[in-house]
């Protein structure tokens, strides 16, 4: 034990020292905390571009009262999103896009019950989308009107249902649900990202070592499996270092955030369950992941061997973050639910079905048991492939060849 923690030591130093890991780390902390000033710089830039200005050609002036009282959009600096501009003929809207004073023009079209409307720019964007919806609610008024409802009953005939939403299980719903909506894509995100590159990580290290020989002269001290165990737990470390100083700062700028009136995330509102399964899932996924490419490096001399034998691996990590957005959505929906019993995907996915959803309790112990299961035997076949790979040079075998090679192990 004392060699395992040895290596530890020196994997976690050698790395936590290295001027790329202090840069990347300080990057990161200081990129997180300036996110909580994007708002105001988002504001700041929205106002000074201004909202666009459609012409509408209205020579008496009946449509274009009706959009802006439809359109309430404002910018940060309270101006019209979207401004309103009424015209006397098509050649006078045409003349003000080409000289640039409008940023389209909408033109009536029809009569009746069948009035339309054309809306020319040089560059539609979301600006048709309102309009869209604001010509669909004056349409509709007017309608109303021509059957002879009063503004009153316009009015309460066009509201929104109010629609209340109650869950019959233990699943969240409300501000709950959308509280922990952004907690689990936050958490979920740096689970994927931290299994693929502290994964990566360990295994770049091991072909390192080997392609410069001091994987021999350690092996004439200490066992193959030492090594790889010693590095596991360095590596472990130094993801739990990079990836609290980075937690460190989110929680900052989530407290700026709050200071400043902003209606994001309160950190102190996430209960200790989620950080406890998050733990959980993030220590199993990288044991899970790091081990298979530790096992996987040590049969290769060269980097650029590395690809096509960690490919598959990294795309089930993909793959595991789609079905985790997925299953975000339908937490208890019957792919979300497999996919949680599938181990490569259950730190991911579990955890957004346990946060968002209300799986059965046998359903997570299934799911957790088999992800305990799988890491342990995948850290056992990964001890062995070191123990038979690490001394081994040349081209590096295909996943058919490591599996005859542990088999033979």
């Amino acid at each position: 034990m004392r060699n395992v923690w040895l290596i530890a030591r020196r994997e976690y130093r050698q790395r936590v020292r290295a001027r790329s890991f202090q840069i990347i780390t300080a990057l990161g902390f200081v990129l997180i905390v300036a996110l909580a000033f994007a708002p105001a710089i988002l504001d700041r830039i929205q106002s000074a571009t201004g909202g666009s200005t459609v012409a509408v050609v209205d020579p008496d002036e009946s449509l274009s009262p009706a959009l802006r009282a439809t359109l309430t959009d404002e910018l940060p600096n309270g101006e019209p999103r979207t401004k309103i501009v009424a015209v006397g003929s098509r050649e006078e809207a045409q003349s003000g896009i080409e000289s640039g004073e409008y940023d389209g023009v909408l033109v009536p079209r029809g009569s009746g019950g069948e009035v339309s409307f054309v809306y020319r720019s040089p560059s539609p964007g979301e600006e048709t989308g309102r309009l869209r919806e604001a010509l669909g609610t004056i349409a509709v008024e007017q309608r109303l009107r021509d059957e002879g409802l009063s503004r009153g009953e316009i009015s309460a005939a066009v509201a929104p249902a109010n629609l209340q939403v109650v869950t019959t299980g233990d699943a969240p719903s409300g501000a709950e649900y959308a509280s922990r909506f952004g907690v689990v894509y936050a958490f979920g995100f740096v689970l994927y990202i931290a299994l693929i590159m502290y994964g990566n990580m360990v295994a770049m290290g091991v072909i390192g070592e080997k392609s410069t020989r001091i994987t021999e002269m350690m092996t004439a001290s200490v066992r193959p499996t030492e090594q790889m165990t010693g590095r596991l737990l360095g590596v472990g470390l130094l993801s739990l270092t990079q990836f609290g100083a980075w937690a460190v700062a989110g929680v900052i700028m989530l407290l700026i955030d709050d200071l400043r009136g902003g209606k994001g995330l309160d950190p102190l509102t996430i209960p200790p369950r989620t950080f406890a399964l998050f733990l959980l899932f993030f220590l199993l996924g990288f044991l899970l992941y790091a081990s298979l490419f530790a096992g996987l490096g040590s049969l290769l001399s060269r980097v650029e061997d590395a690809g096509p034998l960690m490919a598959p691996f990294s795309t089930l990590l993909i793959a595991g973050f789609i079905l985790t957005i997925y299953a975000m959505n339908e937490p208890d929906g019957t792919l979300a639910t497999l996919g949680s019993f599938v181990p490569f995907f259950t730190p991911m996915t579990m955890f957004a079905r346990m946060e968002l959803g209300d799986p059965a309790l046998w359903q997570v112990a299934l799911g957790i048991g088999l992800l305990a299961a799988t890491t342990a035997a995948t850290v056992w076949a990964a001890a062995r492939l070191y123990k038979a790979g690490v001394l081994m040079y040349g081209k590096g075998p295909s996943l058919t060849g490591a599996a005859r090679l542990l088999r033979r192990g």
